[in-house]
């Protein structure tokens, strides 16, 4: 785990941010009950700055993420981000650091949380192609991927939908085909509409 999360901090951030997300949204959530015991890798599509906002709400257990890099840049930030337990990854390279911060995360029993398309999707595409760490690091500590879709658009009062599927144990087939299975997935959970 992030060395400098803060779980007293994380949680109360958290309380604040759920008000805020069911007060000035209306989201329709489905398949909470598919979260399973962590630890586990939560991977979907990302549309908005507020999808973290979204997941943290509705998911009980504290959910670390990886983040660009230059998020990280302004001291202050970088403190926050940190003891919310989000931690960088450089999204230019493979970076070892970030890898053996998710394996540490994995093999202590928490929750990863990865957006694979590597930025937001500004585009009128579904999805954005996948990066395959996420299934390359389910390969590495046996823990099950739960994928998640988003769909709709974030406004006040606007109609959003977290899909949430069942959880898949990855280490049967190769990685481009797994990582090409897991993006049908979510595809899947993001078309299944509210």
């Amino acid at each position: 785990m992030n060395n400098k999360f803060n779980f007293k901090f994380y949680s109360s951030v958290k309380k604040i941010i759920s008000c805020q997300v069911k007060l000035f949204l209306n989201p329709i959530v489905n398949g909470l009950e598919n979260i399973p015991i962590k630890p586990y890798i939560l991977v979907g599509n990302h549309k908005s700055l507020l999808d973290i906002p979204l997941l943290v709400t509705y998911i009980d257990d504290d959910i670390h993420f990886m983040a660009k890099k230059e998020l990280f840049n302004f001291k202050l930030f970088k403190t926050i981000l940190m003891s919310l337990g989000a931690f960088p990854v450089d999204r230019t390279k493979t970076d070892i650091d970030a890898i053996k911060t998710s394996l540490k995360i994995l093999n202590e029993g928490d929750v990863l949380g990865i957006f694979p398309e590597g930025t937001r999707n500004k585009t009128d595409k579904i999805l954005l192609p996948f990066k395959n760490g996420a299934i390359k690091l389910s390969h590495k500590t046996n823990v099950p991927i739960v994928p998640f879709g988003i769909s709709g658009s974030y406004g006040f009062r606007s109609k959003i939908g977290l899909n949430i599927g069942k959880s898949i144990n990855f280490n049967t087939f190769s990685v481009d085909d797994e990582n090409k299975y897991l993006e049908e997935k979510i595809k899947e959970l993001i078309l299944n509409k509210f």
